[in-house]
């Protein structure tokens, strides 16, 4: 990965079966081509946790699981609580999770880059 460019990441949220994550397809495409290592171990950081997770397929689409679920009872994370899953390398991750009531009242901003005015005198 080229540290000088952004690291490649989803926003998504934890749905009615909290056992798996479905890893979107686009984002699969983009780290991995059409080669998604199905059975691949990876490893998932959660501040100082790193875990074990496997990608598999379910539906047609790379899912996170086997050891996904432990990830989601440490951080007592519920249906409709979001997590942002950010590349750190091919096959590991960030993660930061977000629970549904902190979501509610938050707002997403982005930092402008000013460019100075140069004046001619």
């Amino acid at each position: 990965m080229d540290p000088t460019k952004i690291p490649p990441s989803f926003l998504t949220f934890i749905g009615d079966e909290p056992v798996f994550l479905t890893i979107p397809s686009n984002f699969a495409t983009n780290l991995w081509g059409d080669k998604v290592r199905y059975g691949k171990t990876v490893k998932i950081r959660d501040g100082n946790s790193l875990r074990c997770v496997r990608i598999r397929k379910r539906n047609g689409e790379p899912i996170f699981t086997d050891g996904w679920i432990m990830l989601v009872r440490e951080n007592d994370l519920k249906s409709k609580d979001g997590v942002l899953i950010t590349t750190a390398g091919p096959y590991t991750f960030n993660v930061s999770c977000f629970k549904e009531f902190v979501c509610q009242n938050s707002s997403f901003t982005a930092q402008i880059n000013d460019v100075p005015l140069i004046y001619d005198c």
